[in-house]
């Protein structure tokens, strides 16, 4: 009768080694995953096809400043008294953004926030002072 063998050095598979990099800051395989997907979220923020959608994003918001058509068949969310009133500061933003190499991600996401958020935004939302706005696009210039 043949008996399993003893030597447990033929039993164990080897464990791959941690590599330098993984060694050097110490995270784990999740820790690694996280940021690298951190690291491709920013690049796609503030990478040049983005920055070109939220130019035309703005400047179409700027455009859109007049009250909407009476019987327009589906009313929109957009403050359209407060897109007038910062007309300006949109249209320069989506200059400044637009020619900008290496912009502030936390600039660019602020803006993304306040053109796509509509509840936590002071261009789609009413019970959101408009002093909020201006702070918003004073931010963000400061920042480009």
């Amino acid at each position: 009768m043949a008996t399993q063998p003893t030597d447990p050095t033929g039993i164990a598979h080897p464990v791959p080694a941690q590599t330098a990099r993984a060694l050097e800051r110490g995270l784990g395989i999740p820790e690694r995953w996280q940021t690298r997907r951190a690291e491709r979220k920013q690049a796609r923020l503030i990478g040049a096809r983005n920055r070109r959608t939220l130019a035309r994003w703005l400047r179409r918001t700027a455009n859109r400043a007049e009250p909407p058509r009476a019987l327009a068949r589906t009313p929109e969310p957009l403050l359209h008294y407060r897109a007038a009133a910062v007309r300006t500061d949109l249209l320069e933003i989506a200059a400044i953004l637009e020619h900008t190499r290496k912009p502030d991600p936390a600039r660019v996401a602020a803006v993304r926030d306040l053109l796509a958020n509509g509840c936590d935004s002071p261009l789609y939302n009413p019970d959101i002072h408009i002093s909020e706005l201006h702070a918003t696009l004073h931010y963000v210039r400061s920042g480009l």
